[in-house]
């Protein structure tokens, strides 16, 4: 994507290249507004994996885009990126648009962000770039609770999600086709089944969802939901779920087809990749998911798990 909006803007992005390059460990860290659009952002480096989260500015809270890989470049081909890092870029996919983020300014404690957004829904929206600055954001020291510390078990996987407010989600007709919405942000589609969105709306409300995760995107093998970063647990009358074992899963290989089988013959979900199919077993026993839940079948415009 970011090859294309090269070819199709070169101008624009050659007009930004910076002249403030710094080793990669000096851009890393937490970033908060100075000025433009942009509420704050988050570089981190684990183990070489590279990756940039951005919260936009939204009303009445800020809009998280989520966390997703990011590449540095220097500003030669014979030079270490981390040794001198020039730009920082990361592609944020939202469903209805692409967010190429490009960080080409780095000095002292600000930061310098450029928001190239190309729509990808239909809408006959114009693509359009942002320019924001960032400053280092301050250390805030938290003191520790008394009593024992109970440590939290580390993910063993990278986590994909988009966070947002479920008492501002609604049912809208975009571009001919009824959707879950909050604000210009779409999450769900039933084309023309109305019913299935209100359904869904409802069953974000009832759980109080409030972030919609993926593994594997822009196709995603898997689409699940949480509630402050917990599984929802409970039920809802109506619902169509089907049980699944977190304890007993597999994957199973059938001409390259990777399926995700509970109780060894379940059908449960497939993947392209057995890697992909593993993170899907690997998300499910960290949040004890039980059931998987359906809006509408046999080609549900909703799927979530649930305890």
């Amino acid at each position: 994507m970011f090859k294309q909006l090269v070819a199709a803007g070169s101008a624009a992005l050659i007009t930004i290249a910076s002249a403030h390059a710094a080793p990669l460990n000096q851009w890393l860290g937490n970033w908060e507004k100075n000025a433009g659009g942009l509420d704050s952002l988050s570089i981190s480096n684990d183990g070489g994996n590279l990756a940039v989260s951005v919260k936009g500015e939204c009303t009445p809270n800020p809009c998280d885009w989520g966390s997703v890989p990011a590449i540095a470049y220097s500003n030669s081909a014979a030079t270490d990126p981390s040794a001198n890092t020039d730009a920082i870029i990361a592609v944020f996919n939202q469903g209805f648009s692409t967010k190429t983020v490009v960080l080409d300014g780095r000095a002292g404690d600000t930061l310098r962000a450029h928001v190239y957004t190309q729509f990808v829904d239909g809408s006959d929206r114009e693509n359009y770039v942002l320019h924001a600055s960032l400053k280092k954001a301050a250390l805030t020291l938290i003191p520790l609770p008394a009593g024992p510390i109970i440590a939290q078990p580390l993910k063993p996987f990278k986590e994909d999600c988009i966070s947002f407010n479920p008492d501002q989600v609604s049912v809208a007709r975009r571009n001919g086709s009824w959707k879950l919405v909050q604000g210009n942000m779409w999450m769900l589609d039933a084309g023309s089944n109305r019913n299935e969105m209100l359904r869904a709306r409802n069953i974000v409300k009832h759980y109080g969802m409030n972030k919609q995760c993926f593994v594997g995107r822009p196709n995603a093998s898997l689409n699940y939901w949480l509630v402050d970063n917990s599984a929802p647990s409970g039920a809802i009358p109506g619902e169509d779920c089907i049980g699944i074992n977190p304890n007993n899963l597999s994957v199973r290989n059938t001409n390259g087809k990777f399926t995700v089988v509970s109780n060894g013959n379940h059908f449960a979900f497939v993947a392209p990749s057995q890697t992909e199919a593993e993170e899907i077993i690997k998300v499910i026993k960290y949040y004890g998911f039980t059931k998987s839940c359906f809006v509408g079948r046999p080609d549900p415009s909703m799927s979530y798990l649930r305890k």
